[in-house]
């Protein structure tokens, strides 16, 4: 709900030019809650008694909240633990994007996703959509608490991270197997999945090694967003709940809508359609009455989307395996970054017993969409040609074609899988061992969840120690640390260096000046491997800054771009270089070097006191 109120918010807010802040996103959630409010009264009559008192119990509620805390403590004590340097810069890609974009917000309160391309394209402003949602709430955390963007990036991660995979894990477990199981039962399997989901690689700790952040909010939010919406076939008065939801997953990063309609769409076919609810056309039209409403309001961002759709088609990641292989690292949760560490081996076991007694209970849909999942990971890395790659393409596509992405949403799967089947396990140890050693159904009760615990949280401590890594290993200070901080300080004091554009490489860190010191770098964003990125101007400085005294070109360019001051570090990793025009600034005569500490080098222009040669 949250997320859904901040993007029905900030895309009309962009659109008019009122800012995105504190004040206007308490009065968007006033408005937002009053309407869902009226909204739900007005379909009080539709509300069904009887499907109300099948809530889940007090009891039950709490025996969840309970494996649900053991999972989020689980996860919170990875991140403590491995994170010592927790407000340091992080080392990826995408998190110096992340840090600009809450700092971009901050200062100009611009928050719709449909103009993120004023930020990314600095010289031409071309149009960019890129979805906002966790920025802007991260933005408004700034604002309230006096926490720096990169700070707020980091905590609204981590918040996300420890939050919502135990939650969703939890949710699909309950509507897995609720309507075959009592509701004890039922509140033991999500309680025993709540409590396994800090055991799994993929979510949310590759995620966030990585910093797919927008991408893992999204899929922690696809599991409470499904059985929302699939309980609104019963409470229909939780439809403009609904609507908000779908908005959120959708605004907050399309694979999580996508997920959301994957899970949904394959629940319709493969059960409710056998099974309706209320009737195969009453059950279609409350769906109808979802999804129709949050498409119109998410119209103008598909449509953004799809002016990148090339962008998102070209991604590839062959892995020039044969497709058995293939197939058999996405069954044993192998793939892309999950390679890195030895296969799960355990929780795999788990999930393919819990996914077997899902197909005796003749709960199909879960498995439709695993079978749907393996086949799109293994065109991901052994593409199908023909009709099969006709079909399968489109939807991989989806998910960038990224193995990763597409494992991550198997977990949201193997998870529940994984919770039924260790509660499954755990309660026939039980019930054998109470035929053979008659005791109180108490000491019977508290039996199984000592086992339970005793399992859930000895499977977290066997995988704590890549986990830990995980979340903690890109806060290494590598890309950024404190001498580059002393470089960004001394450059914001230079005359002019906050009113003009400084010059910048886009591989070594040195993007992260505008989040930390408020200062513009030419690259706001790694942006590698597309080096030139819009902007002719940009990319003759970036390839030729330092040929300025014999190239009239740089000058050109140093004045559209209107920039004064070169900033560059040495932390160049992992096989990315140096721009070709910043390598041999040292040499030229219209640049001077004014600071060097060893780590970061600053540069003055005086290619107009020295002219190049024509």
């Amino acid at each position: 709900m949250t997320y859904g109120i901040v993007a029905l918010a900030v895309v009309p807010l962009g659109a008019v030019g009122v800012p995105w802040n504190g004040w206007t996103a308490l009065l968007a959630f006033v408005i937002v809650v009053a309407v869902v409010a009226a909204l739900r009264r007005a379909l009080r009559r539709y509300r069904d008694t009887a499907a109300e008192a099948l809530a889940i119990g007090r009891g039950a509620a709490l025996f969840v909240a309970a494996g649900i805390l053991v999972g989020a403590t689980a996860i919170a004590i990875s991140a403590i633990l491995g994170m010592p340097h927790w407000q340091s810069i992080p080392s990826t890609w995408d998190s110096v994007w992340h840090g600009n974009t809450i700092r971009w917000i901050l200062d100009v309160g611009q928050a719709s996703p449909l103009h993120m391309g004023e930020l990314r394209n600095v010289e031409t402003h071309a149009l960019l959509y890129y979805p906002s949602t966790f920025h802007a709430l991260a933005a408004v955390f700034c604002q309230l608490t006096g926490a720096a963007p990169t700070t707020a990036y980091t905590l609204h991660s981590l918040a996300a991270s420890i939050w919502l995979f135990p939650v969703s894990a939890a949710s699909l477990t309950w509507a897995m197997v609720r309507p075959y199981k009592c509701q004890r039962w039922s509140a033991g399997a999500a309680a025993a999945a709540a409590a396994l989901a800090a055991s799994f690689t993929a979510l949310p700790y590759v995620e966030f090694d990585v910093a797919a952040v927008p991408n893992l909010v999204a899929y922690g939010l696809a599991g409470p967003t499904t059985v929302l919406i699939m309980s609104c076939l019963r409470h229909r008065d939780r439809i403009p709940l609904a609507v908000i939801a779908l908005i959120g997953v959708f605004s907050t990063h399309i694979t999580g809508g996508v997920v959301v309609v994957t899970f949904v769409g394959a629940w319709w076919l493969c059960d409710t359609l056998r099974n309706p609810v209320r009737g195969r056309l009453a059950d279609f039209v409350t769906l109808a009455t979802v999804a129709v409403p949050s498409l119109l309001l998410l119209l103008p961002q598909f449509i953004g989307v799809l002016a990148q759709a090339d962008i998102i088609v070209g991604h590839a990641f062959v892995t020039h395996l044969s497709r058995l292989r293939t197939l058999f690292n996405a069954i044993v949760q192998h793939t892309r970054h999950l390679n890195d560490y030895p296969i799960q081996n355990i929780l795999i076991a788990l999930g393919g017993v819990g996914g077997l007694i899902l197909l005796i209970k003749r709960v199909w849909w879960p498995a439709a969409v695993w079978v749907l999942l393996m086949v799109a990971i293994v065109h991901s890395g052994a593409p199908f040609g023909g009709p099969i790659g006709a079909l399968i393409g489109p939807y991989a596509d989806l998910y960038y074609s990224d193995p990763r992405r597409l494992s991550a949403v198997v977990t949201l799967l193997i998870t529940p899988f994984a919770g039924i089947a260790l509660f499954a396990v755990i309660t026939f140890a039980v019930g054998w061992m109470q035929k053979r050693a008659p005791r109180t159904e108490r000491f019977w009760a508290v039996v199984t969840v000592a086992l339970l615990v005793f399992s859930t949280v000895g499977l977290a401590w066997h995988y704590f120690p890549r986990h830990r890594y995980l979340i903690g290993q890109k806060y290494d200070q590598i890309m950024v640390n404190d001498k580059n901080l002393q470089a960004f300080a001394y450059l914001a004091t230079l005359p002019g260096a906050k009113n003009t554009l400084i010059g910048n490489a886009n591989t070594d860190g040195t993007s992260w000046m505008y989040a930390v010191a408020g200062l513009h770098p030419l690259w706001t964003h790694y942006d590698y491997p597309q080096q030139q990125g819009p902007g002719y101007h940009r990319f003759i400085f970036w390839a030729y800054a330092d040929d300025a005294d014999t190239d009239r070109r740089i000058a050109e360019a140093v004045h559209a771009l209107n920039i004064k001051y070169v900033i560059t570090s040495s932390t160049i990793v992992k096989g990315f270089v140096m721009p070709d025009g910043l390598v041999s600034l040292d040499r030229s005569k219209s640049w001077a070097k004014i600071y060097d500490n060893g780590r970061s080098r600053i540069y003055e222009w005086r290619g107009d006191a020295a002219p190049a040669n024509r």
